[in-house]
């Protein structure tokens, strides 16, 4: 863990005002035994949680009564695993699963965390996608592991949870970053292509999987969630051709010298001939992430 994430979870920590676990766990283990409980308070700081611990830890939070500060305490812990996770470390995909509803069927930051903590937890997710943007390198990908898709279903994710996407997307289409200059062209590609034409992903394969990501699926068993209102009114007003075309057009400009430059021109040559599937597709996902998630299967693009 480099010196960086070591200070966003001290910052993280502070912020919670959890510096140490409770002195009496009565958090109720969803199957009887609390030795993953116990295990989990003994964690100091620095120290990374085991997957299995976490993931029943997850059961407790999801079916019992939540004790809070413990929830404070360990918070942290779950939530360095949910970055991890992101940033393509294995081990911790089954517990983020289910963290996203805990996160959301709980009301946890309604009920369980005051402003100030459910501040500290939205700066502490937002950074961590938007390092993860940062790093991204990159315009041609294949198969299911692809990068890109981390980044996107978390981003997508994170729209059920909190209320303000917007400060992501206004960071990440700043473009401040090559990354981020490379995550937009990406994301645009999406809008513009057709899921076989996609230069920047190669089309879905029996064996491998892969294909463009889907804008609208949400990470984990958020089956029964959309994405919160003041996100969608953001997206309504925020995402439309004009814009996209702008956004497309500084990114190309900002790659130029970069490896990814010839793609990205090729994209922006792209979009006069695909502008009428990009102007349908920026009216849609807004409409398809305020829908609930049951089947994603079930909703597609209209072109």
């Amino acid at each position: 863990m480099t010196d960086d994430h070591t200070n966003k979870g001290v910052a993280l920590r502070r912020a919670l005002g959890a510096s140490k676990p409770p002195e009496r766990i009565t958090q109720e283990a969803f199957e009887g035994d609390n030795r993953h409980l116990r295990r989990l308070a003994r964690l100091a700081p620095n120290e990374r949680a085991n997957a299995s611990d976490l993931w029943t830890y997850t059961q407790d939070l999801r079916y019992t009564k939540i004790q809070g500060p413990l929830l404070a305490y360990l918070l942290p812990f779950c939530l360095e695993a949910w970055r991890d996770d992101l940033r393509g470390f294995d081990g911790y995909g089954g517990f983020v699963e289910h963290l996203y509803p805990v996160l959301a069927d709980r009301h946890v930051f309604d009920v369980h965390l005051t402003p100030k903590q459910t501040e500290a937890v939205s700066t502490f997710m937002r950074e961590s996608i938007l390092e993860e943007i940062d790093e991204q390198r990159g315009l041609a990908y294949q198969g299911m592991n692809a990068r890109p898709y981390r980044w996107i279903r978390a981003l997508t994710s994170y729209g059920v949870l909190l209320p303000d996407v917007q400060r992501i997307w206004t960071a990440w289409w700043s473009l401040d970053t090559i990354g981020r200059a490379i995550a937009a062209v990406q994301y645009i590609s999406c809008l513009m292509y057709s899921e076989n034409e996609n230069p920047v992903f190669s089309p879905w394969t029996q064996d491998g999987g892969g294909g463009p990501p889907c804008l609208w699926g949400f990470e984990g068993h958020l089956y029964e969630h959309r994405w919160l209102e003041p996100n969608v009114t953001f997206l309504k007003g925020t995402l439309n051709a004009t814009g996209v075309s702008e956004v497309l057009s500084r990114a190309v400009e900002r790659l130029t010298g970069q490896p990814e430059h010839e793609v990205a021109a090729r994209v922006l040559t792209d979009l006069p001939l695909c502008i009428t599937t990009l102007e349908s597709r920026c009216a849609e996902l807004p409409l398809l992430l305020q829908t609930a998630q049951q089947s994603t299967s079930s909703l597609e693009w209209s072109i």
